[in-house]
C-alpha cells in the first residue's frame, strides 16, 4: 500500500496540484497528503454490513432482515464482527445499549399491518426474541462484571445493590475519565448525600474537554443543592453559570436571590466569570476556584 502511495506521488495529477507551489512547500504537502491517505487507510477497506453477512452470516441471520431498524441492526452487527476474537467485558456495554435500542425499534414495528407482505411480521418477532435472548445473556454474563461501565449497566436497568457499590467504588479512585459516568453517580447520591454530590459534579465538571458538551441541568441541580442548604451565594453563582452556557434561562430569578438575601453580586458576579472561564478553556478546579468559600 505504502509503495501505491509512493508512486501516485509522482502522478501527474498530483504534479499540476503541487505545480503552483515551491518546490519546499510541495514535500511538505506531499508529506501531509500521504499522512491523510494513510491514517483514514484502515476506514477505506472495513467491510460493509453486507459483506460481513455474506462472509459471516451468524452475525446477521437471527436479526430481523426487513429494511426496518436497519441502523439499530447495523450497530449489533458491527460490534459483533469488531470484537469476534475479544474475551473482555468492555465492549459487552455498548452491546447491550445496541440491543436496547434494536428491541425497541422491532417491537414498535412488529406490529404494524403488512397486507402484501405478512412475512414481515415473522422475521420482525424473530428479532425481538434475539433482542430479548441476547439481552438476558449478556446481562447474565456480565452481572459481577468490574468493568464501571457494566457495573451502571446493572445498577440503573436492574437496581444491583452490589454493582452500585461497586460503581461508586470506581468513582471513587480517581481512575474516571467519563464525566458521564459521575453524574450518573450524582443522580443517585443527590437523594441521601448533598455534600457528596456537590463533590461528584464539581469532579465530573473537572473532566470536560468541551463546556458545549456539558448540560445545563448539571448546573441547575448545583442551584437545587445550594437552595436546599441555604447556601444562596452558591444558588447564585451557578445560576449565573447555568445563563451563560443557555440563554433561554432568565437573569430575574438570580436577581432575585441577590435582593431577597442581600448578598455580595458584584464579588459572586466576579466568580461566576472565573467559572465560566475556567470551563471554557477546560480548566475547572472547585479547590483553585475556591468554592468551598461559597
Amino acid at each position: 500500500m505504502l509503495i501505491n502511495f509512493m508512486k501516485s506521488q509522482n502522478s501527474p495529477v498530483l504534479g499540476t496540484l503541487f505545480s503552483n507551489f515551491p518546490t519546499g512547500y510541495k514535500n511538505v504537502i506531499a508529506t501531509l497528503l500521504m499522512t491523510v491517505m494513510l491514517s483514514g487507510c484502515s476506514d477505506w477497506f472495513e467491510p460493509t454490513i453486507s459483506e460481513i453477512c455474506e462472509t459471516h452470516s451468524e452475525m446477521c441471520l437471527d436479526l430481523s432482515l426487513d429494511a426496518r431498524c436497519r441502523h439499530e441492526r447495523a450497530d449489533i452487527i458491527r460490534l459483533r464482527y469488531n470484537h469476534q476474537a475479544d474475551t473482555s467485558d468492555a465492549f459487552k456495554y455498548p452491546l447491550l445499549l445496541a440491543f436496547e435500542d434494536y428491541l425497541v425499534c422491532v417491537e414498535e414495528v412488529q406490529h404494524i399491518e403488512h397486507v402484501k407482505r405478512k412475512g414481515k411480521e415473522a422475521t420482525r418477532l424473530k428479532g425481538v426474541m434475539t433482542a430479548q435472548r441476547e439481552l438476558t445473556r449478556l446481562a447474565r454474563e456480565t452481572k459481577r462484571s468490574l468493568d464501571p461501565y457494566l457495573s451502571y449497566y446493572h445498577w440503573s436497568r436492574h437496581n444491583d445493590k452490589e454493582a452500585f457499590h461497586r460503581f461508586e467504588r470506581y468513582a471513587a479512585s480517581n481512575k474516571v475519565k467519563d464525566p458521564e459516568l459521575l453524574i450518573s453517580l450524582a443522580s443517585a447520591q443527590i437523594k441521601t448525600d448533598p455534600e457528596r454530590t456537590i463533590d461528584t459534579l464539581y469532579k465530573a465538571l473537572s473532566l470536560y474537554k468541551d463546556a458545549d458538551d456539558i448540560d445545563s441541568a448539571v448546573y441547575l441541580s448545583l442551584v437545587s443543592l445550594g437552595m436546599d442548604k441555604e447556601n444562596y451565594r452558591m444558588a447564585y453563582v451557578w445560576l449565573g453559570v447555568s445563563e451563560y452556557f443557555d440563554e433561554k434561562i432568565p437573569s430575574a430569578r438570580r436577581e432575585s436571590i441577590g435582593q431577597k438575601f442581600n448578598l455580595p453580586v458584584d464579588i459572586l458576579d466576579s466568580v461566576v466569570s472565573e467559572i465560566v472561564s475556567a470551563l471554557d478553556n477546560s480548566q475547572f478546579d472547585a479547590s483553585a476556584l475556591k468554592l468551598n468559600r461559597l
